[in-house]
């Protein structure tokens, strides 16, 4: 059963929802995405430029539903508060302050016939007065008076929600709309001076589609890995609307208070200690200055540094985006002789994953090391030709191997030793050296490489996914699954037909591999529209995935929102694997046409794919493979 059926898909943003009358995009189920992803033959920003639209006020004689109508392009038009404000009646328009919270229609809003109250009373149409003797009328017929006018009117606006967009104040997180959506929205309006004014609004943004892909924009929240080895980026959206003084402010007020997503309920965790206070934020041209008061160690004042630079370095618009980043605590700058830093000068980073080096195994069955795509190999240990997959553990250390639905597990210059249990389908190592694999019957599990290589019979972890409702996750199966260089991100494939992303969590106490885990599913997932589907999924950096589908159809999607990168290529491709700033190595299928190797390599996914070569010959393996 696919998974679609149990939990709603949220695409990453696209550029720009006009783009898609123009490319090939991802099918958008009924309870799919807010705005589709496009595949386009070029790699895509975070945004496109913004359309604008330029709202008009309101014109003579508008009756209410007009009114509301216009008051709700007004809203959400970028920079037309001003204009919206026209639709107000003047003592709402000082009250209206819109929050940046929103609701996202996937049909709607729709606005609905108003309901009149006129107020007073008049005499009624028709009325007479009677005289003269009996049976004779000598009244003249009244005048008939008009009807009251209604002063006042009710306009209700509903529609099907698609997402609620929340935040602390700054910027809108996609969240799953509650069961049945939210309430219908009611607007108050009055009549001044015969003409119709709003005099009470809902604070909440009332959006379209399109006009959510043209007021927000994707920016990235940096937290720490529970180790706090590396920063793992959390994408929310920001509204167009907020000055940079705004936006900086509200960034760091949710590092200090980070949201309660799919990355907030125990995957990550903020440096800012408790107690701590955020005294004062500035931006001066284009450097922000965040001044913080509590007792912080060095440690402390380092991670939190880190996470100021890369939340808020590019966030801004135009002259005014942030380049550097000064930390003052306690009215003292940090670091001290270079308070001034930018993103290379952080102590901490995204991790990467990137390893020039590649490993496959040869025709004569040895897994062999190559320092790169061109570069020299070194044939490590003999394990067979029997093998279908395998994977090396981030550090170099550990092999893993399938051979027939059979796991095994060993050094990297052997033994190999076999685990419990049959029809393990994939393999992806974590930064903690702990192996990740599906089944075929859909099950997750992790081996703790400590206890696996100590005992045949050593059980594996089983992980249980749990859905943005925090219900156990019923879809499925699980047909890929990689984990990000950070070891906290997930990338998932669900019935060979949707890209999921999810969070590691651990037992509370528990440190990586020691407990019991489970995998928080992301709201952001891509449907893929090909009937074939996609096969499997390699990390490309910290903010990259590149998928394989059937028909040898390969596709980098920036995890964190953009547009997709697509290529078909000729040969048949198996497989492929990815490390950030390396070549793509693809292992190809027999068969393959005008004498390709084995094994191809491009220096990015729109390169020209040439073999893998030794000394000008072609080199046969076996799942080359990146470490990971």
């Amino acid at each position: 059963m696919g998974s679609r059926s149990h939990r709603p898909a949220l695409a990453l943003l696209a550029a720009l929802t006009a783009a898609l009358a123009l490319t090939g995009c991802v099918s958008m189920a009924s309870a799919g995405p807010v705005i589709s992803y496009p595949v386009t033959q070029q790699t895509g920003g975070q945004n496109g430029q913004n359309l604008q639209v330029i709202a008009k006020g309101p014109s003579n004689g508008w009756q209410p539903k007009q009114i509301v109508t216009g008051f709700l392009t007004a809203a959400a038009a970028f920079g037309n508060s001003q204009v919206a404000k026209e639709y107000l009646t003047p003592q709402a328009s000082k009250t209206w302050n819109p929050s940046w919270n929103a609701y996202v229609y996937s049909n709607g809003p729709i606005v609905e016939n108003p309901v009149l109250e006129p107020t007073g009373s008049q005499p009624s149409a028709g009325a007479s007065s009677t005289g003269g003797t009996s049976g004779t009328n000598n009244s003249k017929p009244a005048k008939k008076t008009a009807a009251p006018q209604p002063e006042r009117a009710m306009v209700v606006v509903d529609g099907k929600i698609q997402a609620s967009l929340s935040g602390h104040g700054t910027y809108a997180a996609p969240s799953a709309s509650t069961p049945g959506g939210p309430k219908p929205q009611f607007f108050e309006l009055v009549r001044l001076d015969g003409q119709w004014r709003i005099s009470s609004a809902p604070r909440d943004l009332l959006l379209t589609q399109g006009q959510f892909a043209d007021d927000y924009e994707l920016r990235n929240l940096y937290f720490f890995d529970p180790s706090a080895r590396f920063l793992v980026p959390d994408p929310v959206y920001v509204p167009l609307q907020a000055t940079t003084g705004q936006l900086m402010t509200s960034l760091v007020y949710d590092l200090h208070n980070p949201p309660k997503d799919w990355l907030g309920a125990g995957a990550t965790q903020t440096a800012f200690p408790p107690g701590i206070k955020v005294a004062n934020v500035t931006v001066a041209g284009q450097l922000a200055t965040v001044d913080l008061s509590g007792a912080m160690t060095n440690a402390q004042k380092s991670q939190v540094s880190a996470q100021l630079l890369w939340t808020l370095v590019g966030s801004g618009q135009g002259s005014s985006q942030v380049e550097s980043v000064q930390l003052v605590v306690n009215g003292k700058p940090y670091p001290q002789g270079n308070p001034v830093q930018n993103q290379s000068q952080a102590s901490y980073q995204p991790a990467s994953g990137a390893s020039s080096a590649f490993y496959y195994l040869n025709s004569a069955g040895y897994l062999v090391r190559r320092a790169d795509a061109t570069g020299k190999q070194v044939a490590i240990a003999k394990f067979g030709t029997k093998y279908s997959q395998i994977a090396v553990s981030p550090d170099g250390k550990y092999l893993a191997a399938l051979r027939g639905g059979t796991l095994f597990i060993g050094l990297v210059d052997g033994p190999l030793m076999r685990r419990q249990g049959s029809g393990y389908a994939t393999l992806s190592w974590d930064p903690n050296d702990n192996l990740w694999t599906t089944t075929t019957v859909g099950q997750i599990f992790v081996f703790r490489t400590g206890v696996s290589l100590s005992s045949r019979q050593a059980k594996p972890i089983a992980a249980t996914v749990r859905d943005s409702n925090n219900g156990v996750f019923t879809g499925g199966p699980f047909t890929d699954l990689q984990i990000a260089p950070d070891g906290v991100r997930v990338a998932m494939i669900i019935d060979s037909s949707e890209l999921a992303f999810g969070a590691l969590v651990w037992e509370p106490g528990t440190s990586p591999g020691l407990g019991a885990v489970e995998i928080e599913l992301s709201l952001f997932s891509v449907s893929n529209p090909a009937p074939t589907g996609f096969t499997s999924v390699t990390w490309y950096g910290p903010n990259n995935v590149i998928t394989l589908g059937s028909g040898s159809i390969l596709t980098e999607y920036p995890v964190n929102g953009g547009s997709s990168t697509s290529q078909t290529l000729d040969e048949p491709i198996q497989s492929i694997s990815a490390s950030a700033g390396q070549a793509l190595i693809a292992g190809v299928g027999k068969g393959s046409k005008g004498g390709m190797a084995d094994m191809i390599q491009a220096p990015t996914l729109t390169g020209a794919w040439t073999p893998v070569t030794v000394k000008g010959i072609p080199v046969k393996g076996v799942s080359p493979a990146y470490p990971g």
